[in-house]
């Protein structure tokens, strides 16, 4: 056998080879793809979405075995929620309020994990309110009724024995908008809003801590379908938010950074809004069944829920 018909050989067994080996690869990496789960994902476009923006910027949701095909965002609670109703996620990151709220309206979903406490506050312009007792008889915003944002100010009422003309409602960026041209003078908003608005010379009167001491904030829901037909699915979404929330906790700076690309405001002041939540991941049965009767007592629930019936508390 002459040279050239030797190294012809070795030339296409190397060939066949690689096609073998390509072959392998993408085979594989097909297995991968499919053993991934796909997920849509529905969740708030604010600070308290941190955890979320982190997995989604690190990639974890893949790590843990989750494909996201769909994130959805919203500006507040009750625009997710009602995505939950129609079933456009199966999976949502919420405040409580609103998750509540369809649960109450017999939209089948579980709590299964929290993220943290707190979020909220009352914003005024300082050059038309002084003092609490200037908004006596005052209308002052929310972004809607059963928002966290709306029982904020009815504890205000309760607490300070304090009485608003009206709250009325507009969504978070109108009134961030509106309380700085001066066209509103109070407004209770949720972070980012508020420090945006104290960042750009508005002041911030009251702080959830300051009137709800430990106010739940948002949770981990996913549909009871989901939860009995895929257990370890849900296991997988509450182990990359309790990652999400490690993450934050150990780089504020990063989470900052993160939640500066995302939400579109300076880097100090998402710093600032990141601070201004207690990232807490243990569920308190007791406490949400306190924030339902609230709830119920003013009208908000037309039934009042039994906590320990739609709390599912879930470990990765």
């Amino acid at each position: 056998m002459d040279r050239a018909k030797i190294i012809a050989g070795v030339v296409a067994v190397a060939i066949i080879i690689s096609l073998v080996c390509a072959y392998a690869y993408m085979n594989l990496r097909s297995h991968e793809v499919k053993s991934l789960y796909s997920v849509k994902l529905g969740v708030e476009y604010n600070t308290h979405a941190t955890p979320i923006w982190i997995a989604l910027h690190d990639g974890l949701f893949k790590k843990y075995g989750l494909n996201v095909t769909k994130v959805v965002k919203f500006k507040t609670g009750l625009e997710l929620a009602a995505a939950i109703a129609r079933g456009d996620v199966q999976v949502a990151w919420a405040c409580l309020g609103p998750a509540l709220m369809i649960i109450a309206k017999g939209v089948p979903i579980k709590i299964v994990a929290k993220v943290h406490n707190y979020g909220y506050a009352l914003v005024i312009n300082p050059k038309k309110v002084h003092s609490l007792k200037d908004l006596a008889g005052k209308v002052v915003y929310a972004p809607g009724k059963g928002s966290p944002c709306y029982l904020l100010l009815l504890k205000i009422e309760e607490k300070y024995g304090i009485k608003f003309a009206a709250i009325k409602f507009m969504r978070p960026p109108a009134m961030l908008a509106a309380i700085l041209s001066g066209e509103i003078s109070a407004a209770a908003m949720p972070e980012p809003y508020a420090s945006v608005a104290e960042a750009r010379g508005m002041k911030v009167l009251l702080r959830a801590q300051d009137v709800w001491p430990n106010m739940p904030g948002s949770f981990l829901v996913v549909s009871d379908s989901l939860l009995r037909k895929d257990p370890e699915v849900v296991k997988k979404l509450v182990a990359v938010t309790y990652a999400g929330i490690k993450e934050l906790k150990s780089n504020i700076s990063r989470a900052a950074e993160i939640d500066s690309q995302v939400l579109g405001i300076p880097m100090d002041v998402a710093k600032h809004s990141i601070l201004m939540l207690q990232w807490n991941t243990t569920i308190d049965v007791k406490q949400i069944q306190e924030y339902i009767d609230f709830m119920y007592e003013h009208h908000i629930l037309k039934v009042r829920l039994n906590a320990s019936q739609i709390v599912v508390p879930v470990k990765p």
